[in-house]
């Protein structure tokens, strides 16, 4: 079996993400980013079962995700027990007895979830709350007695596709982030921005401006958020689209007032974008 445990270490070391060779559910090979992601030195980690780094509530989990291997199997969340970070375990099956597990820091997601009330609903690229948290934070404040107006402004980031087509997912994923922050930024304490999809950002904000005046803020943060984004010392441009509304003294629902979203967004689209409309709701 050790041939065979040398034969893999090669994988385990080349891996681009934490990575495990168990064999017999004991650790064997663990690669640095493993090591750093679990946050136990390698010779606390090499010849130790996996399932004694767990806290007890996930150690059966962890013996199924090992026994069942044959295809890639998740387990989370799984805690471990020094630092009780939480972790997510992908596992196959490779020769006889020998486990190969990928290991992922679920930090950043638990931290929101946390944030939120126990729930993970927050966007992974911006941190922001997700489609599903910002909608019905919405919601709430509609029906809410202390919220007798709402305003919102929806952001969008005109020719996203375009622009992964040329420089990439992660560069998309960068102009998004930077955008994000710069829409917060400018915000007031009890106004919340949201992700509203791939392409935009949803904004509640307590206001019961008339549309003049909400146009010239969506007029000055559209002109605010789009200044070139610097990607790998390249200076990335583009242009945003925002559509603002106000609920005053109405109750509308929220699948109406998605569905109005959704066709400014289409109407941008099919306009050039670079431009600010008012949702009639």
């Amino acid at each position: 079996m050790a041939s065979d445990i040398d034969r893999y270490s090669n994988v385990v070391e080349l891996s681009p993400t934490g990575c495990l060779l168990l064999e017999d559910g004991i650790i064997r090979r663990a690669n640095t980013e493993a090591i750093e992601t679990m946050g136990i030195p390698s010779g606390r980690l090499l010849g130790v079962p996996l399932r004694e780094l767990l806290v007890p509530e996930f150690e059966s989990a962890c013996d199924d995700l090992v026994a069942d291997a044959g295809a890639e199997l998740q387990v989370e969340p799984v805690r471990l027990a020094r630092g009780l970070a939480p972790l997510e375990l992908a596992a196959r099956k490779l020769d006889g007895e020998l486990v190969l597990v990928n290991v992922r820091s679920m930090a950043n997601e638990h931290y929101y979830s946390a944030i939120a009330g126990g729930a993970l609903t927050h966007d992974l690229v911006t941190g922001f709350p997700n489609h599903y948290h910002v909608l019905s934070q919405l919601e709430h404040r509609m029906s809410s007695q202390k919220s007798k107006s709402v305003a919102l402004l929806c952001l969008w980031i005109d020719d996203l596709p375009e622009l992964a087509d040329t420089h990439g997912k992660r560069a998309v994923q960068r102009i998004v982030k930077e955008v994000g922050t710069r829409i917060q930024s400018r915000l007031r304490s009890p106004d919340m921005v949201g992700r509203f999809d791939a392409t935009g950002f949803l904004v509640l904000m307590n206001s019961d401006a008339p549309p003049k005046q909400l146009t010239e803020i969506a007029d000055r943060l559209r002109g605010e958020v789009s200044f070139p984004v610097e990607i790998d010392r390249d200076l990335v441009s583009f242009t945003a689209s925002v559509v603002v509304g106000s609920i005053v003294g109405q109750n509308p629902s929220v699948e109406r007032v998605l569905a109005l979203l959704e066709a400014a967004a289409h109407r941008a689209a099919q306009s050039g974008g670079n431009r600010v409309d008012v949702l009639a709701i």
